[in-house]
């Protein structure tokens, strides 16, 4: 194996990213963890506020698992949970470095207007898995995202189309079932939670594969938004 593989549309991605949870659906189970998680922390008041801190570091440890599974997914090296655990706190500190970087870029581009905050994101959407699959630490990871996703912003930004209207459809259907009172809210943090654990490692599995498809030293930098979907 190089460490590269055959470019995919949206569709494909998504449908590699599918078939990898299949095999893998301890990963649905950390996920919904990590849901419960947040789901726990907007009840508890100030402690609530320490829960939600410390489900961010879950959720950075989790995503990172995900970006190690897809490496060994895609290229057809058997799945180590252990190892790659391992891997992922061993570029711990690395990660929380990318996540504030990124979402202060990203904050900062919706105040100001929502394109570029959305333009950001897709980005930076690569920094994560180019730190945990080539161990790059913060700054090289941001520029390495930068660099890649150039070229796939189309296949990128539709991954995150899909995944934002499924939230959005999930919210529009919560809201019919329950009406607007006092139990839309606990209901959709409950049906927030199971839908993270599904949409989310998919999601991740689809970046991670982008990344590898067009990671540095792939031999390819032209642009590939021809095969966005």
């Amino acid at each position: 194996m190089d460490g590269t593989l055959r470019r995919k549309g949206v569709a494909g991605t998504i449908g590699d990213g599918i078939e990898w949870l299949r095999r893998n659906p301890v990963l649905i189970v950390l996920f919904f963890g990590y849901g419960l998680l947040e789901l726990v922390g907007e009840f508890l008041g100030f402690l609530g506020g320490l829960v939600t801190l410390l489900g961010y570091l879950v959720y950075l440890y989790i995503n990172g698992l995900v970006h190690v599974v897809g490496r060994d997914e895609a290229m057809g090296d058997p799945v180590d949970l252990g190892r790659a655990s391992s891997a992922v706190l061993g570029q711990f500190v690395s990660l929380i470095g990318i996540f504030i970087v990124y979402v202060l870029a990203v904050g900062i581009g919706f105040v100001l207007l929502i394109i570029p905050g959305l333009y950001l994101g897709v980005r930076l959407s690569l920094a994560l898995p180019a730190c945990v699959i080539d161990e790059k630490g913060v700054t090289e990871s941001l520029e390495t995202s930068w660099s890649v996703a150039k070229g796939n912003l189309l296949k990128l930004f539709g991954i995150f189309l899909i995944s934002f209207l499924i939230v959005v459809g999930t919210a529009i259907a919560t809201l019919l079932v329950t009406g607007f009172g006092e139990g839309f809210y606990l209901a959709f943090l409950v049906v927030s939670a199971v839908l993270t654990a599904v949409v989310t490692p998919i999601v991740q599995f689809a970046y991670a594969r982008i990344y590898l498809e067009n990671r540095p030293g792939s031999g390819d930098g032209e642009d590939v938004d021809h095969v966005a979907w």
